[in-house]
């Protein structure tokens, strides 16, 4: 019995750790985008389920094996976000247009992302045609190859990410632009293309979050709405915070998982948020966020 126990103990927390990747992976895209451009983008989530759309088209309409559907979903989000930085935020910054106007574009650009879904894959949800094989068997505890590869995969994602950060011009160049853009003009950097590759980058993990998490559940044009969790993520980790953002996924993953595991699914974003706003009152920057400053 303490053994059969202790195995659902562990099924839950590495599902809960599985779910925290893909809340972790949005959570860098918010965080990275709000640490070079100070914009909260709240058209992100749209872009998650844009790679869950694009998953489909992939998977069932030019038959790629699942792993290519990754790499090809990936790619085409990050030129997705290419192309929304060039056409919409490029264009608002050179005419200074404020803050919270930019904010206010980003909620129309997720509408205008979810309504095309629907006009172009429906507005009905589909399953993933992805057949993952009989679990792992670990003794007592049984992993399910899907929670496995959400593992592998987004670990290898944020783990590539940090590398590219820390090793490479590129990667420094953008920490560069981030944190102080003038500077970084100053010293020869491009800051508008720091600030397109990041977006970029954002992207591409959202859009690699979303044909993760489709076979989980459907694709749909409304799996968006897993968003405003990653969202949360990002602020229980600390704005800005790429760490944080990290830390933040998992803590919530794990705390929404466990909570509906012994308590009920019908609750589970209740306690989510629960916890959010338990931390947020003992630390109201996020684990690794700076305190500010009081006025």
């Amino acid at each position: 019995m303490a053994g059969e126990t202790a195995g659902l103990w562990a099924q839950q927390v590495v599902g809960g750790i599985a779910i925290g990747c893909i809340y972790s992976l949005i959570a860098l895209g918010f965080s990275m985008i709000v640490r070079a451009m100070d914009l909260l983008n709240f058209a992100h989530g749209e872009v998650l389920m844009l790679g869950g759309m694009l998953g489909v088209t992939a998977l069932v309409g030019l038959r790629f094996p699942y792993w290519a559907t990754i790499v090809a979903v990936t790619a085409a989000s990050a030129a997705v976000g290419a192309a929304l930085e060039w056409i919409v935020f490029r264009p608002l910054r050179r005419h200074r247009a404020p803050l919270d106007n930019m904010i206010i574009a980003t909620v129309g650009l997720g509408i205008f992302l979810r309504n095309g879904a629907i006009l172009v894959w429906g507005a009905d949800p589909v399953r993933y045609p992805v057949k993952y094989g009989e679990p792992l068997v670990l003794g007592p505890v049984r992993l399910p190859l899907e929670n496995l590869w959400i593992l592998g995969v987004g670990v290898a994602a944020m783990v590539l990410l940090q590398l590219f950060f820390a090793r490479t011009k590129t990667g420094v160049a953008m920490r560069a632009s981030a944190f102080n853009p003038v500077t970084a003009r100053l010293m020869g950097i491009p800051v508008d293309r720091m600030n397109l590759y990041t977006f970029a980058i954002g992207s591409a993990l959202a859009g690699l979050a979303g044909v993760l998490l489709a076979p989980l559940l459907y694709a749909s044009f409304d799996m968006g709405s897993v968003g405003l969790k990653a969202f949360a993520a990002a602020c229980l980790g600390g704005f800005g915070s790429v760490p944080g953002a990290i830390v933040g996924g998992l803590v919530l993953g794990v705390g929404e998982t466990l909570g509906a595991f012994f308590v009920s699914t019908s609750y589970q974003d209740a306690l989510a948020f629960g916890l959010l706003i338990l931390l947020l009152l003992f630390r109201p920057s996020g684990l690794f966020g700076r305190p500010q400053r009081a006025v």
